[in-house]
């Protein structure tokens, strides 16, 4: 009766581990992906090429991320283009012609479109960061319980090979 429960502890215990492998692959392969949309996010920003190399599970959010940055650039840039507008003009005065006006007005929204465009990256930065060691902390914890199983396999196999090796028929002869 004993093999019986342990060759079922034995199936368990195999499909638990083969269960815990799976989902720490798929970690793996998030974490990898995960790592390099951080990459193409810290090179300054996600161009269109880089949106169609990247791995399918990461284009939804890198497009989130393209929508996200321009949006905020856009916001920001119309928040403080008035008061950089007014500062240029009261340092520089009426002394520029309208051409020199409008290249330092064009200059100005470029300028706070690109650190809106920063600030977007800092934060999806920040988001990425967390989420990186959030998966490294779930794949530490898959792997101490994978750990744990194959220690409790391990012995669950030698408990059976012994009650196998215990209900052997011992003959003796008697000569």
């Amino acid at each position: 009766m004993g093999i019986l429960m342990f060759t079922a502890r034995i199936h368990s215990l195999i499909h638990q581990k083969l269960d815990i492998e799976y989902k720490l692959a798929k970690l793996t392969k998030k974490l990898q992906d995960l790592q390099s949309y951080a990459s193409m996010v810290g090179n300054g920003g996600v161009s269109i090429g880089d949106l169609l190399n990247s791995p399918g599970s990461t284009m939804g959010r890198a497009m989130g991320y393209l929508a996200y940055a321009h949006n905020s650039s856009l916001q920001y840039m119309q928040q403080n283009a008035p008061y950089m507008t007014q500062f240029y003009m009261q340092q520089m005065g009426q002394a520029q012609s309208p051409q020199q006006q409008q290249m330092m007005q064009e200059y100005i929204m470029r300028s706070l479109y690109q650190q809106g465009r920063d600030r977007a990256m800092q934060v999806e930065t920040r988001n990425l960061k967390y989420e990186e060691q959030r998966i490294a902390q779930e794949k530490e914890k898959l792997e101490a319980l994978g750990k744990s199983i194959e220690f409790e396999l391990q012995s669950a196999r030698q408990a059976r090979d012994a009650g196998i090796k215990d209900m052997a028929p011992k003959y003796t002869f008697n000569a």
